[in-house]
């Protein structure tokens, strides 16, 4: 196999790996050489360890949430050390504190006649970590629950603060909340009510609990478990909870004397601006799930290389010299790569709208109306790069899972936490079938006419680009045609839409997938060293070749993909295994965790030696 002399510097330029850069080593180092578990310590109290001392070496929370590039690696690094500590540091800094800090900035440029411009504080328990923060928005009574929040926060002006009221069992919201014992605040979705109208959704600053107990008028059940990311999660009700003027993270808004509410957004623009606390998650999850698919990609591609395989074909080969491991290995590799640079768009889309580069939503198009979920409505683009780096990331890691056998199901090595991760994150962070039928009605309602496909040849790396690009526009003028059709003035919208919803979820489905073919094109226009290029442009081929493959049957039924085409992909992506195989070493090194920081037993060439190393061992008396 042949390899460069360092595959790592070679393909920094085109592919920065977070877990490699300076702040990515020095997080991975910090987490590495923590306090181990301590005996009955629940997963949440050790994560709030974890958490603690991260904050000790990370900026502050707005320094942070104004770094796309820390952030994308603090994402990276904690999702491959423990998903779960993943979804803490989400909820504490993105969400929670991205709460605080965000109404602090509209404060500073918005702030209405009167209001102030001084900075919204940030108490220190939460800056150090001290309190753990979380963010409650979902409630569990019913579907779409963030459309229809019921929590209510009652103004009181004779107090000049707020009472936080639950209605009913229904509108408990639920999120990663431990038990007493540990202090945590949240960042509370409710609806403001003033003087009996209700002016939209807001978050309060709410503490939750301390160390000895649970904070007047609050109630925490008792923890409730979830498989795919286990963490302590609870449900909390709220009931007479008073909340100072000063938590109220109003942003543009304020109440004055009077009591009367000044607020340039309406009812659904407060909505859109509370959920926006969802572009930072956005844009830097995907390049978690990317580090996980690349993480499972290789070390499943290093397992099947050393472990040999008995069957009677060819006894004591490697499991990869078999074509059917080849095929779904590398292909499991191809997608990781193009998750990879779909992560780094998502991110640079961030970055420039922090920099004013482009505005909120200009990425998007149209923001579509809310009538499945606020997601896409804020952040058309980010919301869909979510969608599409947590189902490749699940996808990529169930197969490497199913390809590692026994091995690929132990928590030792990894993928089975990975693989969690990313079917959790199908809901969570915003769902991604609301998020598809969002895009998906959008796309159909601005469809443009339809340009034909690009480059014939499957193993052109721009094939694949035209190719999708070309299927989206197919299926959004059959949809927006099906949709005109349709509509008449007495139709209600649900009937309208109710019967194409299938295909509007795969309309938005194919957006993502043409996302990431662009992505991946852009990633190859800006590569000049010849011995990246190649064995990049042929992953880029096998990409396409996969995608086109599990879209056969759109591809055939618009007319895209003949036949004869359809059915000859299976040996084009052959073909580009076997391309790819020389190049193995190269590519699992420059794609691969850094194996000082991060090994796993998967990995190791003396797999059953490394497994064995991990264990405690009682050995009986000599025979």
């Amino acid at each position: 196999m042949t390899t460069t002399s360092d595959p790592c510097a070679a393909f920094a330029p085109v592919l920065p790996d977070p877990l490699r850069s300076a702040a990515g080593r020095r997080i991975l180092a910090a987490l590495a050489t923590a306090d181990p578990p301590r005996a009955h310590e629940s997963r949440n109290h050790r994560t709030h360890r974890q958490l603690r001392l991260l904050a000790g070496m990370l900026p502050s929370a707005d320094r942070l949430l104004a770094d796309p590039d820390l952030l994308a690696t603090l994402s990276a690094c904690t999702a491959v050390v423990d998903p779960a500590l993943y979804m803490t540091v989400l909820n504490h800094y993105v969400l929670c504190l991205g709460s605080v800090v965000g109404a602090s900035g509209d404060l500073r440029q918005n702030g209405p006649a009167g209001a102030g411009t001084a900075r919204a504080h940030v108490p220190k328990a939460l800056e150090t970590a001290a309190r753990k923060g979380v963010f409650l928005i979902t409630e569990i009574g019913d579907a779409g629950s963030h459309l229809a929040v019921r929590t209510v926060a009652e103004f009181q002006p004779e107090r000049r603060e707020f009472v936080l009221r639950t209605p009913d069992h229904g509108a408990a919201k639920f999120s990663s909340v431990g038990a007493p014992g540990m202090p945590q605040s949240a960042a509370v979705c409710a609806r403001l009510v003033v003087d009996g109208t209700d002016h939209g959704v807001f978050p309060f600053l709410v503490d939750l609990c301390d160390e000895r107990e649970t904070a007047p008028g609050v109630a925490i059940s008792g923890p409730l478990g979830v498989d795919a990311l286990p963490l302590e999660y609870a449900l909390v009700r709220f009931d007479g909870v008073r909340v100072p003027y000063e938590r109220w993270l109003r942003g543009s808004a304020a109440i004055d004397e009077l009591g009367c509410v000044d607020d340039p957004l309406t009812v659904d623009q407060r909505l859109r601006h509370t959920m926006s606390v969802g572009q930072a998650l956005w844009a830097t999850l995907p390049s978690a799930a990317a580090a996980l698919a690349r993480a499972a990609a290789v070390a499943a591609l290093r397992h099947s290389l050393h472990r040999r395989s008995h069957g009677r074909l060819a006894p004591g080969s490697p499991v990869l010299t078999y074509r059917t491991q080849q095929r779904a290995l590398l292909s499991a590799l191809a997608e990781a790569f193009a998750l990879t640079c779909a992560a780094q768009t998502a991110k640079d889309l961030w970055a420039f709208t922090l920099d004013g580069r482009i505005t909120t939503g200009a990425t998007s198009g149209t923001p579509p109306d809310m009538a499945f979920a606020p997601w896409a409505s804020v952040d058309r683009r980010l919301a869909a790069f979510k969608a599409l780096a947590v189902a490749g990331a699940a996808r990529v890691t169930g197969e490497c899972q199913h390809r590692c056998g026994l091995a690929g199901y132990l928590a030792v090595n990894r993928l089975s936490a990975y693989h969690g991760f990313a079917h959790a994150f199908d809901s969570a962070g915003g769902d991604n079938r609301l998020i598809l039928l969002d895009i998906g009605r959008a796309l159909a309602e601005e469809h443009t006419d339809a340009a034909p496909p690009g480059q014939p040849d499957p193993d052109s790396p721009t094939w694949w680009p035209g190719l999708v690009g070309a299927l989206e526009r197919r299926l959004a003028g059959d949809l927006h045609t099906t949709v005109r059709t349709r509509r008449t003035p007495h139709l209600s919208r649900m009937a309208l839409w109710n019967p194409v919803l299938e295909h509007t979820r795969q309309l938005g489905e194919i957006h993502t997938r043409r996302l990431a073919a662009q992505s991946v094109a852009d990633t190859l226009a800006a590569v000049h060293d010849p011995t990246v290029s190649g064995p990049l442009s042929t992953l880029a081929a096998l990409y396409g070749t996969t995608q086109a493959l599990r879209l056969a049957g759109p591809l055939q039924w618009t007319g895209l993909l003949g036949p004869t085409q359809a059915a000859a992909l299976n040996d084009t992506a052959d073909r580009q295994c076997e391309r790819l195989m020389p190049h193995l070493t190269t590519l699992t090194e420059a794609l691969g965790t850094p194996d000082d920081l991060l090994p796993t037993p998967l990995s190791d060439p003396d797999y059953a030696a490394a497994l064995g190393g991990t264990l405690t061992w009682h050995p009986g008396a000599p025979a």
